[in-house]
């Protein structure tokens, strides 16, 4: 996307403002839009995708991704994601979203289409929906009105097919129970660990050594290595190039003023009877006389934070009161924050009714909007644009070069013609860190997979661009033992004492289940037998941490069978373990955590059944994928 949107855009100051509006296709991507014979990478019972659209779809998709893994975001966890699949898949699972709903004969009406529109938060001004605006910003993303609404529709439509398909998702009381009582159930455990590090003594002969390299040689393989040469195109030296002019800025200004506004916050408290989704009419009246019951006593003058930590449904605010804090319109939902924000400090609310349930809501201060002042962000902006510019100044030199590179042989005579002079970097492996390279692993990933004679196109780093050509390589080889030999003794020490550990373990465990007691068995061997405190199926064991081997057995032990057939292995060493006692969950706790415990089931139900309908769909469709894509 990156170098679409820079090739082109029409100037660098649009560039900045291009991503206002993406944010509406993240999940399903960008629209639909036909594709000529030759430009495709699927069809979809006769539906084409286009290769623009799947380039659109997967930059999205990796944007995510870098924002959340930011710099470890390289080559080879792009492949360990399947990027390309996942943003395939998206787009398929789009067209038979849109199918499905034109089968059912479902639509979204224009008056359906301008309410979500005038609710996004990009096309407001002052939390109301600003026609200028929302021209404005599509104009700068290249878009018609049309094009974006058509975008639009379908994304609503496909809300609409998942909310029908989801609807009829409920969940008993008693399933909710069982649930639960699986959920909070909690055990504890006697146990040994034998831990390998803790035999210090073992040693091994230079023979022992010896034949161990023979049979692993491959283990301490010097992995194959390039050297590469390249070109920086730092933004920081850029940045002096870059000329903003007043207009410049107050464009920008005019086209983000929401972004440096102050919008409206109010404090407030409140008090949650929560409500089921899938309730019937008697558990919503009952909730409801409850929380009428509650707001009486409030307008009676009772102390509303004693009342919602003694009444409140919401884990979050119950022990502070109720207390949520400053809050803006959209960090609630809309019921919740138009009461909220039509009251004055001090004021209590009549019941509000949210899809979470019934809430009181005590005001407790406001803080009015604050429009922004140019003059005050003015030197902020400008910093900002002069970055961007630098970005885009960085691209353009970047991408000349690469272009002048193109069947003219060496980067570095390249170079030398365009009056300036590569830099090489040291031979280096694919996992090692390169010196004088930001970002180094997507360097090295980036050279790794240039072919011989290869000129990589503009890769993005922290500090600018590059461009860069393999111009050495040395293959694997398996080193001499004397170059390894202390590593090779460090292993092999590292064996014999992980079997020790084990022996010693297995060693103990017979014993136990020949009758000897846990305790004074540990003590006869000098072994430090401990007890962990009770602990549920979820999170660490106290005393041992987090072991997923120990954990997942651990609740399969009975007094019947309080101990496993074999010893555990974990990320520490061996353990012994036996049940020490088990503790049911409290049925008394359940009514407080239904409403929590059902909606986590019904969430998980909701996924595994969008996952199974589509499994479904595609079985019943005819998918075609271009030949080669995935290569």
């Amino acid at each position: 996307m990156l170098y679409l949107m820079r090739k082109h855009a029409g100037s660098w100051l649009i560039k900045i403002v291009l991503g206002v509006i993406v944010v509406v296709f993240v999940f399903w991507g960008v629209g639909s839009y036909r594709a000529e014979k030759g430009n495709r990478v699927a069809v979809v019972n006769g539906d084409v995708i286009a290769l623009d659209e799947y380039r659109s779809a997967y930059e999205q998709l990796r944007e995510q991704y870098r924002r959340q893994f930011g710099n470890a975001l390289d080559q080879k966890l792009l492949k360990t994601l399947g990027l390309k699949k996942q943003a395939l898949d998206q787009l398929i699972n789009r067209r038979l979203v849109l199918q499905e709903a034109n089968r059912l004969n479902l639509h979204i009406t224009e008056e359906e289409l301008i309410r979500a529109i005038r609710t996004l938060a990009a096309f407001q001004e002052n939390g109301h929906f600003d026609p200028r605006r929302y021209q404005r910003l599509l104009a700068a993303n290249r878009m018609t009105p049309e094009m974006f609404e058509e975008n639009m529709k379908e994304d609503l439509l496909a809300e609409k097919l998942q909310g029908f398909i989801l609807g009829s998702i409920k969940v008993s009381d008693a399933e909710a129970l069982e649930t639960f009582k699986w959920r909070e159930e909690k055990v504890s455990l006697e146990y040994v660990a034998f831990k390998p590090s803790s035999y210090k003594d073992v040693k091994v002969t230079t023979e022992e050594v010896e034949s161990y390299f023979s049979e692993n040689k491959m283990a301490y393989e010097i992995p194959p290595k390039v050297k590469a040469g390249y070109l920086r195109f730092s933004f920081k030296e850029l940045e002096s190039r870059v000329d903003v002019s007043e207009d410049e800025i107050s464009q920008y200004f005019e086209i983000n003023k929401k972004t440096y506004a102050t919008p409206k916050k109010v404090r407030a408290r409140h008090i949650l009877f929560k409500v089921d989704p899938g309730a019937t009419q008697e558990e919503l009246d009952e909730a409801r006389n409850k929380a009428q019951l509650v707001l009486e006593e409030v307008k009676s003058g009772a102390d509303f934070t004693k009342l919602a930590q003694k009444y409140s449904d919401d884990p979050g605010s119950k022990s502070k009161g109720g207390d949520l804090g400053f809050f803006t319109r959209d960090r609630m939902v809309k019921p919740f924050a138009d009461a909220a924000f039509a009251m004055k400090s001090g004021e209590i609310s009549e019941l509000v009714a949210t899809r979470f349930g019934w809430h009181i809501i005590k005001v407790e201060a406001v803080q009015e909007a604050k429009e922004p002042v140019l003059g005050e962000v003015k030197d902020q902006i400008r910093s900002k644009l002069v970055k961007e510019g630098a970005r885009t100044h960085a691209y353009d030199q970047a991408e000349e070069m690469y272009d002048a590179s193109y069947g003219a042989g060496r980067l570095s005579d390249v170079a030398k013609a365009h009056g300036t002079e590569t830099l090489e970097t040291d031979f280096f492996a694919r996992g090692d860190l390169v010196k004088g390279i930001k970002q180094a692993r997507k360097f090295a990933e980036l050279a790794f997979n240039l072919g011989d004679d290869e000129v990589s196109e503009p890769l993005e780093l922290a500090d600018g661009y590059y461009i860069l050509e393999v111009i050495g390589k040395k293959e694997a080889e398996i080193p001499e033992l004397g170059s390894v030999e202390e590593k090779v003794r460090k292993d092999l020490i590292a064996v014999r004492q992980d079997e020790l550990a084990k022996k010693e373990a297995g060693n103990f465990l017979q014993a136990i289940r020949n009758g000897n007691e846990f305790e004074a068995e540990a003590k006869r061997l000098k072994l430090d037998a401990k007890t962990t405190d009770l602990f549920k199926r979820f999170g660490s064991i106290p005393g041992i941490g987090s072991e997923r081997e120990i954990m997942d057995v651990a609740f399969l032990l009975s007094s019947s069978k309080p101990m496993p057939e074999a010893v555990i292995k974990g990320r520490q060493g061996y353990y012994v373990i036996r049940l020490k006692d088990r503790q049911d969950a409290d049925p008394k706790e359940f009514e407080d955590k239904k409403a929590e415990v059902k909606s986590g089931i019904i969430s998980q139900k909701r996924q595994k059944l969008m996952e199974e309908w589509f499994a479904q769909l595609r079985r019943q469709s005819e998918i075609t994928i271009e030949e080669g894509f995935f290569d």
